[in-house]
């Protein structure tokens, strides 16, 4: 959809609750001067991305949101595990949060999501689905990324995913994600 002044970019997200949020933006904290990235997530913006939707105009709004609240599945069983990255060993694009629990759950989950969206002719990614919570972008280190910083990082923190959000992106900004819709998830 093309970007004009009457519209706005979006996507669909998991939030994560604040005891998981703190737990992670501690152990951020801790490590950030060893892991030296340009930007790093703010810890108001942590979440798990089912769908980027991209530009959507105001008028497509109330029928987008119709759409997302006839979604319902399970509760979705999640939990932290550890850390890792995207990009090569050397110099990661993305470090990121992994996540274990029900992920079978999570993929259907994703899956419902991309086929109500589809509908209304939103074109979903074509790489695999990968569930994480971004932490950082863009490693800037002089030194070579020191994987062994991950080995520390939290796991085993569960919680039950029991609704979704419609984000807003308010580029340049931080926190730079809004939600504009909540819908529970059965």
């Amino acid at each position: 959809m093309k970007r004009n002044s009457q519209s706005m970019r979006l996507f669909v997200a998991i939030p994560i609750p604040v005891r998981v949020t703190m737990e992670l933006e501690r152990w951020v904290q801790a490590n950030r001067e060893r892991l030296a990235f340009r930007k790093w997530t703010h810890p108001q913006d942590y979440h798990i991305t089912i769908q980027f939707l991209g530009e959507t105009t105001i008028e497509n709004m109330d029928v987008l949101q119709t759409t997302l609240r006839s979604i319902k599945v399970e509760p979705i069983s999640l939990m932290l595990k550890g850390a890792g990255f995207f990009g090569v060993p050397k110099a990661p694009r993305v470090l990121w949060a992994g996540m274990s629990g029900d992920l079978l759950g999570l993929n259907r989950f994703h899956e419902s999501v991309i086929q109500a969206t589809r509908a209304l002719g939103y074109v979903p990614e074509t790489r695999p689905y990968a569930a994480h919570i971004t932490l950082a972008q863009r490693y800037v280190g002089e030194n070579e990324f020191c994987s062994e910083i991950l080995q520390s990082a939290p796991a085993g923190i569960e919680w039950e995913a029991d609704r979704f959000t419609l984000m807003r992106t308010h580029m340049n900004a931080s926190p730079m994600y809004e939600a504009i819709g909540s819908f529970p998830m059965f």
